[in-house]
């Protein structure tokens, strides 16, 4: 619909020229414009977002991006992680002139895409299937790129999805390596120790990396680059609210990124009756053999990924930390993404400070330095819980149960019943209707109308048919019954239309 209303009006799908009309008079003409042309023009941008919110999995259409995540972990790496679920922020970065058409579109956008990250990120932190938590993740760090387009930094929503793409797909093939190594298993309260295990070094470290980048982690990680330009431009372009709910996100991120990766990877040294309970019950990935030596049962232990798959964590990260170096302002991506998306001077947005300017008067020096200690925060937290104290965690959550927050930690566990209140409002209600629908066509339908009229003529047909019998006297007593119904009618019918007449 944003599409055909674009074309109606505009006259043209072309980027190019639809940014020449936009940008002709500037945002403000282009505003004025839209609302003269009434709101067929002015809900322009909200049907463009709202298909980029399903297809991006922001609020309220992000339930279908988890549970696709349960799919083949390498089509989550590259099509729901990287490609596929990206095309949506894409689509505002190109047509981010077209937001313009109406004052409240780009707020709308970074509202939902601040309340989307936070959602989800609550719902990570609380999730003990590992390849979920990196699902819940995927929409979280969507919800940033969105609330990157929406504070008007096109550069940051970009170079989050560039670098997004590079560790967001080591992170879903190393648990991808976890659960066939270990016949399905991905609950990391059962999970531990996989550094000090045998041919793993290359998912536990490359893990490691992805989970920096993802946490934002000072320096060397891709995701403190991009993620910070998103940050710096709430507070810049006046919305410290969301800017504030940013970095919470991004506390909460670390915290929950590292929760993974310290229960899995960390802990006590396994032995194999250890690793042995910790296989799934999958064992169709188990390429190992009985010996019939006795001892441990060797057919249901753990394996190591092959050389294949060490090779493709291996390249993936080089990009990762490849991608560092093509993040940084003023560079070829902000001018490419200036360049098509017809933002000219969007991306950073470069705002002009007086020469006499504090250090906090630029978002975008003192956020590099607080965005780094949140998540450095959030780090702490996971190596207290998950590292040095594990039990310490469990007994936080019995506490937590045991107070008045207990239906807040409950919700989280249950993804804020927010599949529940779906199926309740929407599946429920069309399952009924369905069910009525069904009933009305096979009962009423089919045997009422359809099969009624085709069994129409049948039924007249035997009710006629023994009229037709062939019998002499019964067709001589129906002719006779016929003669005197008739003179009947001749000779009654006057007297009654002179009863009639004469009551009248």
């Amino acid at each position: 619909l944003g599409i055909y209303l674009t074309w109606l009006h505009f006259g043209t799908l072309e980027y190019s020229k639809l940014f020449e009309m936009l940008q002709a008079d500037g945002a403000m003409a282009a505003a004025q414009q839209a609302m003269a042309g009434g709101w067929e023009v002015a809900i322009i941008p909200f049907l463009l977002m709202a298909g980029a919110f399903g297809k991006s999995a922001q609020l309220p259409f992000y339930v279908w991006l988890p549970d696709a995540m349960e799919g083949p972990t390498p089509v989550s790496a590259l099509i729901h992680a990287a490609t596929m679920v990206t095309a949506g922020v894409y689509l505002l970065v190109r047509t981010f002139p077209m937001l313009e058409l109406h004052p409240a579109a780009a707020p709308t956008v970074a509202w939902v895409g601040g309340a989307t990250a936070l959602l989800a990120a609550t719902i990570g932190m609380a999730q003990y299937d590992i390849k979920r938590v990196m699902a819940y993740s995927t929409v979280s760090q969507l919800g940033y790129m969105f609330m990157g387009v929406g504070v008007l930094s096109t550069f940051g929503a970009a170079a989050h999805v560039f670098t997004h793409a590079f560790f967001k797909a080591v992170l879903f093939l190393t648990c991808g390596a976890i659960m066939h190594g270990f016949a399905g298993q991905l609950d990391l309260r059962v999970l531990r120790g996989l550094r000090h295990v045998k041919g793993w070094r290359i998912v536990v470290w490359t893990m490691f990396y992805a989970s920096l980048c993802l946490a934002g982690f000072p320096i060397i990680s891709s995701g403190y680059w991009s993620k910070d330009v998103i940050l710096a431009e709430a507070f810049a372009n006046g919305r410290p609210i969301l800017g504030g709910l940013g970095l919470l996100t991004a506390g909460l991120t670390a915290y929950y990124t590292f929760r993974v990766w310290f229960r899995v990877c960390c802990g006590p040294k396994p032995d194999d009756h250890d690793l042995a309970k910790m296989m799934g019950d999958d064992h169709h990935g188990d390429d190992h053999h009985d010996d019939g030596h006795g001892g441990e049962d060797h057919h249901h232990m753990p394996h190591a990924p092959k050389w294949a798959v060490n090779l493709v964590l291996s390249v993936i990260t080089l990009a990762a930390i490849g991608s560092i170096f093509l993040v940084p302002e003023h560079g070829w991506l902000e001018h490419m993404v200036a360049k098509s998306s017809g933002a000219g001077g969007v991306g950073a947005n470069h705002h002009e400070l007086p020469p006499d300017a504090g250090f906090w008067a630029d978002p975008h020096g003192w956020m590099k330095y607080v965005a780094s200690t949140v998540g450095l925060i959030g780090m702490a937290m996971a190596a207290w819980l998950h590292l040095f104290n594990r039990s310490a965690a469990d007994r936080l959550r019995s506490a937590l149960l045991a107070s008045p927050l207990k239906a807040i930690v409950r919700a989280m566990e249950n993804k804020w019943y927010v599949d529940e209140l779906y199926n309740a409002l929407i599946r429920m209600p069309l399952k009924i209707k369905g069910h009525a629908l069904h009933m009305l066509d096979r009962y009423v339908l089919d045997i009422l109308v359809v099969d009624g009229l085709g069994r129409l003529p049948k039924m007249i047909g035997r009710t006629l048919s023994p009229l037709q019998n062939g019998v002499l006297q019964s067709y001589a007593a129906s002719m006779a019954g016929g003669v005197i119904l008739i003179a009947l009618l001749i000779l009654v019918l006057p007297m009654l239309l002179d009863l009639l007449g004469g009551a009248a």
